[in-house]
């Protein structure tokens, strides 16, 4: 077994293809599945079911795809370790960030990035929970995870709590910036699709005080939730940084729930076996230090620092 095998092995299982695995490494397709051939019978066992929609891992295949990645990593990190300064990091660096929060972080991170020109950085939107899965599959670097679950495969720290607030029509700010929980019930509602925390919290609020409540839409996208309430068709509850661009356009605005502190938990979350290349240890060096002064100046409204031990 060397390391062109095991780059060759990923490859397939990535793409699930043959076909495809050999025209992305430039390699004929009978070269490659000899190779695989050979891999197979080194281990002694077989690494791929076969069918006419393409290959997938058996699971002895999913235990190699673990093991080769987390080998490829390394070896990669030292080829870029001595052929380079550790003061010029390079490479490809991919981040998870959800949309709320890349409002606030993106624009300074890259900022931050630019006098790293051999940093080439990847912004992934996508729900929490999808984040921190591509974490643990290897596929990103680092993740912003929003209440996020333990997860074999990933080390999650604890950076900040994040209040959610009601979000309602700019005409409908009531006079003391708070909205009973009873009121907020009363009044139609659109929330997250589920699966959500913030929808699990605020349905968990409206159990607690045996409240019924209507709920007229649940919209996954969060521009086209904030958009319905804009339009007066009903209210929601999401954080700060959802909807400060369109608090400060005066199309929404926000208001506290009186005797009920709702939050949500954003974490840094890391590979457990994959170790940070240079240049992914930059850049969430860079983030934790956006998240501090973002923090330190009050510029994030509703959001307060967890005191916790920093690797």
């Amino acid at each position: 077994m060397d390391f062109k095998q095991l780059k060759y092995f990923a490859r397939i299982a990535e793409l699930g293809n043959m076909t495809r695995a050999s025209e992305a490494l430039c390699i004929a397709q009978p070269a490659l599945s000899q190779q695989m051939a050979n891999l197979e019978s080194e281990l002694q066992t077989r690494l791929f079911d076969r069918s006419v929609q393409g290959v997938k891992p058996t699971p002895a295949g999913d235990v190699l795809y673990r093991h080769a990645k987390s080998l490829l990593k390394q070896f990669e990190d030292v080829r870029l370790a001595v052929s380079q300064e550790t003061e010029r990091p390079s490479g490809r660096v991919a981040i998870g960030i959800p949309g709320s929060t890349g409002k606030l972080l993106a624009v300074p991170l890259l900022k931050e990035l630019a006098s790293f020109e051999g940093i080439l950085l990847e912004i992934v939107e996508r729900p929490s929970a999808e984040l921190v899965d591509l974490v643990a599959a290897g596929k990103l670097d680092i993740a912003i995870a929003v209440d996020a679950q333990p997860r074999r495969g990933t080390t999650i720290t604890p950076i900040l709590l994040e209040k959610l607030y009601v979000i309602l029509p700019a005409q409908d700010r009531p006079k003391k910036n708070s909205i009973r929980l009873k009121d907020l019930a009363a009044h139609p509602l659109i929330l997250p699709s589920a699966p959500s925390t913030i929808r699990q919290r605020i349905e968990a609020a409206l159990l607690d005080e045996h409240l019924k409540y209507r709920l007229v839409s649940e919209v996954s996208a969060t521009d086209m939730l904030v958009r319905l309430v804009a339009a007066g068709i009903g209210w929601t509850v999401l954080p700060w940084t959802a909807v400060a661009d369109d608090i400060a356009r005066g199309v929404v605005c926000i208001a506290s729930i009186t005797s009920r502190s709702l939050q949500r938990e954003l974490s840094l979350c890391v590979s457990d076996s994959l170790p940070l290349g240079r240049a992914a240890e930059v850049v969430r060096e860079r983030v934790l230090a956006i998240l501090d002064n973002l923090l330190a100046s009050k510029l994030w409204t509703g959001a307060g620092a967890i005191e916790t031990q920093r690797a």
